[in-house]
Parts: C-alpha cells; sequence; structure tokens
C-alpha cells in the first residue's frame, strides 16, 4: 500500500514538473517574451493580446494561449486587464516545446 502511494506521488511529481516550473518564474518584463493564457470560458488569447496592444511573435496558435512580445511595463498589467487568466515567462515555453 505505502509503494503504491509513493510510486503515485513520485508520478505526479514527474508530470507537474514541467508545469511548475513555468509557474515559479517572475512576472515577465518590458522586451521579454510571455505566454498569454486565456480563461477556457472567456475569449480567446489572440483578442486579449490585439486589445493589450501587443505584437504576436509566433506563427502558431493555441487555443487558449499565444506568444507576444512585451513592449513596456504596463503590457502585464493590460493583458489581465482585458481577460487574461495568466502571463507567464514565454522563453522557458519555447524551450521546452522546442520552438
Amino acid at each position: 500500500m505505502s509503494n503504491a502511494i509513493l510510486i503515485t506521488a513520485a508520478t505526479a511529481l514527474v508530470i507537474s514538473a514541467p508545469i511548475l516550473t513555468l509557474f515559479s518564474q517572475g512576472r515577465p518584463q518590458a522586451g521579454d517574451i510571455a505566454l498569454v493564457i486565456a480563461a477556457p470560458w472567456g475569449g480567446n488569447a489572440a483578442r486579449i493580446a490585439a486589445q493589450a496592444g501587443v505584437q504576436e511573435i509566433a506563427p502558431e496558435r493555441a487555443p487558449l494561449g499565444i506568444l507576444v512580445a512585451l513592449n513596456s511595463a504596463q503590457s502585464v498589467d493590460r493583458l489581465y486587464s482585458n481577460g487574461a487568466w495568466l502571463v507567464i515567462d514565454g522563453k522557458k515555453v519555447l524551450e521546452l516545446c522546442s520552438i
């Protein structure tokens, strides 16, 4: 029984490690690449980025996420005010996804 719990916990940790790495990063700064994630029940990420005045940088889009270049210190605040659910470090996403 205790081995099953240990194996389950280890598996969960290994599976969630890349996601935890993304969330442990600091807030993206001006000039950085950011991943904008829209709420599943809200608008799409491309619309949020356009309303916030930031530029898309990747040729591909995910249904709920988009990579953008942050052009000012207020870019992250504008993204959140336009409906972004999360704004995280996009460089780490590029490394994980090998884009």
